[in-house]
């Protein structure tokens, strides 16, 4: 009877529509990237919409602008809905830039609301436009959504280019949820023409409690990579006297070991780096390559350890931020001192110390990293 009375309900729920209502893939506006600005205390949209009735052959082409507004972000995208007509899809939203007037107003509460949105993915890059979101995704970029995809796949290769650094939403979120780590964002500027749009890349911004508080230029960025230990196969070009010399890096290993000197935090970064050189223009004459070798090693050994120690210089004694998150490694290696400094940590980084160490190792024919 019991098994009977199962079946019966079963079916009668089979038999009653559902209470959500389907949406079909025709009726939904799918978001590539979404520009984010403040302006007159209300946020202003701008999303780059991925538009099949436009395409031309393959998913590069068909993209369109929307722009929208509201005095909270959850209305704004209500108003972008109004406006488009199709429900808002952010799924595959592949960028997220933020306008200069947000990170100069903090960026917490705009995390924290896409953080939590259902739709938007931990992965998405985030990044700060040079002066408004709106002006990086420009109109002309309303033919095609090709930039967007170039820059994604820019952004996926920074270590190896090491001219920019990278940052997920997953990673900026954590980082604001611990005050004594500070965080940093690519910075973009639009490029290009009508005819040929594109998203450059031109630094890196520092923030500090979510807020702006200083900017690293193209040149500055491998500085941070070393000190992050995030530094791929890149290539470098040392310059002397004698001439120019490119060594292709194959190997590259940050450690980092926290101290307590004279009461305070102190650093020891170390950085091995395996090479092969790749291109001689001119060497000096009567030195075998086993001696020239010894040479690029020392001068690689200076230039790395030149560039992370400005970077640590910049972001501990100018910019009292610790975006690289060394205070984890405190916490872990140094716990009595964290637990009774951690909520004094953030406010004394101008007086936290460091050393960079750089063992450099040049291939001459199969040599392996030093462990």
């Amino acid at each position: 009877m019991k098994k009977a009375g199962f079946c019966a309900l079963s079916l009668l729920l089979l038999l009653l529509p559902g209470c959500m209502r389907s949406v079909q893939l025709n009726e939904r506006a799918i978001v590539q990237a979404i520009g984010l600005d403040k302006e007159d205390g209300e946020y202003v949209l701008t999303l780059q919409i991925f538009d099949p009735e436009s395409e031309k052959g393959d998913d590069t082409s068909g993209g369109k602008i929307l722009h929208a507004q509201g005095k909270t972000i959850s209305q704004a995208m209500r108003n972008a809905n109004l406006k488009q007509g199709q429900e808002i899809f952010l799924a595959h939203t592949k960028l997220l830039i933020l306008g200069e007037d947000i990170a100069q107003e903090g960026i917490k509460t705009v995390m924290d609301y896409f953080n939590a949105e259902p739709q938007f993915r931990p992965t998405v890059d985030v990044l700060l436009a040079d002066t408004k979101a709106q002006k990086v995704l420009n109109e002309p970029l309303d033919s095609s959504i090709l930039p967007v995809l170039s820059t994604k796949m820019m952004l996926e290769g920074y270590r190896d280019s090491a001219e920019l650094v990278r940052t997920q939403l997953l990673g900026i979120a954590g980082s604001l949820e611990n005050p004594a780590v500070g965080s940093y964002l690519p910075v973009a500027a639009f490029s290009g023409d009508e005819k040929n749009p594109g998203i450059q890349i031109v630094g890196a911004a520092v923030l500090r409690d979510g807020r702006k508080v200083g900017v690293f230029l193209p040149q500055e960025t491998r500085g941070i990579l070393w000190a992050a230990g995030q530094v791929g196969k890149i290539q470098l070009t040392l310059e002397e006297e004698s001439g120019a010399t490119t060594l292709d890096v194959v190997d590259a290993v940050t450690k980092v070991s926290a101290q307590i000197r004279d009461g305070k935090p102190f650093y020891e970064v170390l950085i091995r780096v395996q090479s092969n050189v790749s291109e001689e223009l001119s060497f000096v004459e009567g030195l075998s390559f086993s001696q020239r070798c010894d040479r690029y090693e020392k001068e690689q050994e200076r230039l790395i350890e030149q560039e992370t120690t400005h970077v640590l210089d910049r972001f501990f004694h100018e910019f009292s931020c610790d975006a690289l998150g060394y205070a984890n490694i405190l916490a872990q290696q140094q716990p009595d001192y964290w637990r009774e400094h951690r909520e004094s940590y953030a406010d004394s980084l101008d007086q936290v110390s460091f050393s960079v160490e750089v063992e450099s190792t040049i291939n001459r024919g199969g040599s392996a990293l030093p462990e």
